[in-house]
């Protein structure tokens, strides 16, 4: 069985994955005219940026439980 602090971790990651991916969807191939799909990636992006950062404070909380 997946302990929930493997599982919160893996799902954090999938996240980061899937959102910087997005971003990139976003610029490669527009979804929207003009500056619509750059404005949602960059909120991927920063998005993403803020999934990291939760997942290293969520990371070293988990080294002292």
């Amino acid at each position: 069985m997946i302990s929930l602090k493997t599982f919160h971790l893996f799902f954090i990651t999938v996240s980061i994955m899937i959102t910087l991916y997005y971003g990139v969807f976003e610029i490669t191939q527009p979804s929207s005219p003009g500056m619509t799909s750059n404005i949602l990636a960059g909120f991927s992006f920063l998005f993403s940026a803020g999934l990291a950062a939760y997942g290293v404070s969520v990371f070293n909380k988990f080294k002292h439980i």
